[in-house]
C-alpha cells in the first residue's frame, strides 16, 4: 500500500519527563541528547523489525533484508522550540501546566503532517523515525514523535516501543556517567557519532504471524472469506451497511487529523459507567461514532453502518510452540501481530437514532432535517448543550456499546478460529490486490484503534506491563487485599517494608523518566474506513482520542461534527456519574 501510496504513517507521540538530575536549569543540552540516542541504540537493538529495509517492493514477491548500521541523523531529528513563542507554543498543555513544550495545536500539527510523509521514496534505511521536540531553555519534558510504516508495525507497536525506549532510558539514567573514553553498557559502542552498528548477536526477526500462530480454519468461513475479499468489484456486495456515502478516492491523499483529551478524573468516572453497563472505553466509542454519523449523515447517502475494531493477537501467540522454540515474547514485540473484526450497525438501529434526535429536536421548535450542518451554535461547558440528549437516547448508546463489548470478547474468547489474518498469505499480488479493492465500494465507515493504557512510570527490568493484574484505573488488585491475622509483629514488619518501598519509589522516581500524556495517530487508508478513532491513555492519566478521515472523502464539516459530539458526549457521560444529573 505505501508504494501505491494507499497508506502513510503511523504515528505515536508522547511526553517524557526528563529526571530532575538532568532537567535542572544549567543542564547541557548535549547530555540530554546522549541519554536518549543511547537510549534509542538499546532499542534499535532489541528490536529486529526497526532494522529492516524492504527490497523488491515493486514486485510481487518483496523481502526484508536487515541492516548492519543506521544513520541516527537520518532516523532521530532534534527540533529546538525555544524561538517559536511566537505561535503560543511553550505555554502550558491542555492541562493548565507550566511544563509542555508546545502547544496541544503545534503537536497536532507536527504528527497531521508526519502521518502523509511518504516512506515509499526513502532510500535511507528503516521505514521509521524519531521527531523530538524540546526547548533548550531548561524545560523539563521532551515531546517524542515515534513514526513508523505499517509495514514495520502494528499500532501495538508504537506502544510497545515507548514502553521499550523508557525502560531503556531509566536502564541508562540508572547507571553513572562514565569518564570520557570509557565504555559502559549504558554507553553501547556500537553508536559512534550518531552511526548505530549492529551487533552479530543481535536477534533476528519474528516470524509473521501466520507461522507463529496455532490458527483453525473451517472449510465454510475459507470459502466465504476468499470470495468475499477476492471476488471481482463488479460482483461486490450492495449491502446498505456498507458505506456508500464516502466512496473509494485514491486522490488527493491527504490525511486530517484533530484529538482532544478527557481529563484523568472524568475518565475514572466514565470507565466506571463502562463497567456499570457492561462494556470498555471501545465499546462506548464505537457507540459515540455510531450517533453522529447517523445525526449528520442524511438517510438517502447512509441506512446503514459497519465498524471495525483490530485485535492484538499478542496475547494468542504466548503459548504457541514457535515462539518457545524462538524464545521471544510476542507482547513486547514490534511487528504486525493483528487481526480485525466488524460490527454492523442495521437499518432499524439508525433509524431509532435519527427518529430519538429529530423527536428532541421538534420538541425544541427546529426544523433542521438530518446531515444539515449545526453551524456555529453555541455549545455550554462541562459537556456542552443537551439539544440532542435524551433518556432514550443515552440508553441506546450504553446498549450499542455493550453489545459491541459483547462481540468483541467472544471473538477473543474465540482465539485464533476463524481468523482471517491465517488467510493472508493465499494473496498472490497484494498490490493487484488492492488495486482491485479500490474500485469496489468501501466497506467500512469507521474503526476504533484502541492502544488501552501506557504504563509511564516503567523502570530497567519491571513487571510486564502486559500482564492484567490492573484494571481500566491502573490500581493494581491486590493493592487492596486486606491484612490477614497473621499478628501485630508480621504487620509491622509487613507495614515498615511498605514505606521502604515507597522511600525507595520516591527517590527512584525523582531520578527517573516518566511519560505524563501520549496520542496516537493513524494516516488515512485508502481502502479502509472512512473515519478513524485511535484512543490511548497514560496510567492515572488522561485519554487522548485521535480522530483522523481523508481529504475529499469526509467533509471537514462532517469530520469535525463528529469529532465535537463524541467529546461533547464523553464530558457529558463523565458528568453525569459525577453529579448524578438528571436528564431531561
Amino acid at each position: 500500500m505505501l508504494q501505491l501510496r494507499f497508506l502513510g504513517g503511523t504515528v505515536l507521540g508522547c511526553r517524557y519527563a526528563i529526571p530532575a538530575s538532568l532537567a535542572t536549569p544549567d543542564h547541557q543540552h548535549d547530555r540530554v541528547v546522549e541519554h536518549v540516542e543511547d537510549a534509542l541504540a538499546r532499542v534499535v537493538i532489541e528490536h529486529p523489525a526497526l532494522r529492516l529495509v524492504a527490497v523488491k517492493a515493486d514486485t510481487k514477491r518483496p523481502a526484508w533484508v536487515a541492516v548492519d548500521q543506521l544513520d541516527f541523523t537520518h532516523h532521530v531529528q532534534w527540533a529546538d522550540l525555544s524561538s517559536d513563542d511566537g505561535d503560543g507554543e511553550g505555554g502550558g498543555g491542555a492541562d493548565g501546566s507550566a511544563e509542555a513544550v508546545v502547544s496541544e495545536e503545534t503537536l497536532r500539527a507536527r504528527i497531521e503532517r508526519c502521518l502523509d510523509e511518504s516512506y515509499a521514496t526513502e532510500a535511507e534505511g528503516p521505514q521509521w523515525r524519531v521527531i523530538i521536540l524540546f526547548k533548550s531553555r531548561g524545560d523539563s519534558v521532551l515531546d517524542v514523535i515515534f513514526d513508523y510504516s505499517h509495514a514495520l508495525g502494528d499500532g501495538m507497536s508504537g506502544k510497545i516501543f515507548h514502553e521499550s525506549l523508557l525502560r531503556s532510558l531509566n536502564h541508562t539514567s540508572a547507571t553513572p556517567s562514565p569518564p570520557a573514553g570509557t565504555e559502559t553498557s549504558a554507553t553501547p559502542s556500537a553508536l559512534s557519532n550518531h552511526i548505530l552498528k549492529i551487533p552479530s548477536t543481535a536477534r533476528t526477526l519474528a516470524p509473521p504471524v501466520e507461522k507463529v500462530g496455532k490458527f483453525s480454519i473451517s472449510p465454510k468461513f475459507a470459502l466465504s472469506t476468499i470470495w468475499k475479499e477476492l471476488r471481482p468489484p463488479k460482483l461486490a456486495s450492495t449491502s446498505t451497511r456498507l458505506a456508500h456515502w464516502a466512496p473509494i478516492r485514491a486522490t488527493p491523499y491527504r490525511t486530517h487529523f484533530r484529538a482532544f483529551r478527557i481529563a484523568a478524573d472524568t475518565l475514572k468516572q466514565i470507565q466506571a459507567a463502562c463497567r456499570a453497563h457492561g462494556t470498555t472505553i471501545t465499546g462506548l466509542l464505537h457507540a459515540l461514532v455510531l450517533v453522529p454519523m447517523a445525526m449528520h449523515i442524511p438517510e438517502k447517502e447512509a441506512v446503514a453502518f459497519t465498524g471495525s475494531t483490530p485485535l492484538d493477537l499478542r496475547r494468542h501467540l504466548v503459548g504457541s510452540p514457535e515462539v518457545k522454540r524462538l524464545g521471544f515474547d510476542p507482547r513486547r514485540t514490534i511487528a504486525n501481530y493483528v487481526s480485525i473484526m466488524y460490527h454492523k450497525f442495521g437499518a432499524e438501529l439508525v433509524r431509532e437514532i435519527r427518529e430519538i434526535v429529530t423527536a428532541k429536536r421538534r420538541g425544541n421548535g427546529e426544523n433542521r432535517e438530518d446531515g444539515e450542518d449545526r453551524g456555529g451554535e453555541e455549545r455550554g461547558d462541562e459537556g456542552g448543550d443537551r439539544e440532542d440528549i435524551t433518556p432514550e437516547l443515552v440508553s441506546l448508546i450504553w446498549k450499542c456499546a455493550a453489545r459491541v463489548r459483547g462481540e468483541v470478547q467472544k471473538r477473543l474468547d474465540g482465539g485464533l478460529k476463524n481468523d482471517i489474518a491465517s488467510l493472508m498469505g493465499l494473496v498472490p499480488d497484494w498490490r493487484a490486490q488492492h488495486r482491485m479493492d479500490a474500485q469496489k465500494p468501501r466497506a467500512m465507515s469507521w474503526v476504533v484503534t484502541n492502544l488501552g493504557v501506557l504504563d509511564g512510570n516503567l523502570h530497567s527490568e519491571p513487571k510486564s506491563s502486559f500482564t492484567d493484574d490492573t484494571d481500566n484505573t491502573g490500581n493494581n488488585a491486590e493493592s487492596t487485599a486486606k491484612v490477614g491475622n497473621e499478628g501485630k509483629e508480621e504487620k509491622k514488619e509487613q507495614n515498615g517494608f511498605e514505606a521502604s518501598l515507597k522511600r525507595e519509589s520516591r527517590e527512584r522516581g525523582e531520578s527517573s523518566w516518566k511519560i505524563t500524556h501520549s496520542t496516537f495517530a493513524i494516516s488515512t487508508e485508502v481502502n479502509g474506513a472512512a473515519f478513524q478513532v485511535s484512543p490511548i491513555s497514560v496510567k492515572n492519566g488522561a485519554m487522548c482520542v485521535g480522530c483522523s478521515w481523508q481529504d475529499c472523502v469526509v467533509s471537514l464539516e462532517l469530520a469535525e461534527a463528529v469529532v465535537a459530539d463524541m467529546e461533547r458526549w464523553l464530558l457529558f457521560l463523565g458528568r453525569v456519574v459525577t453529579r448524578h444529573d438528571t436528564i431531561v
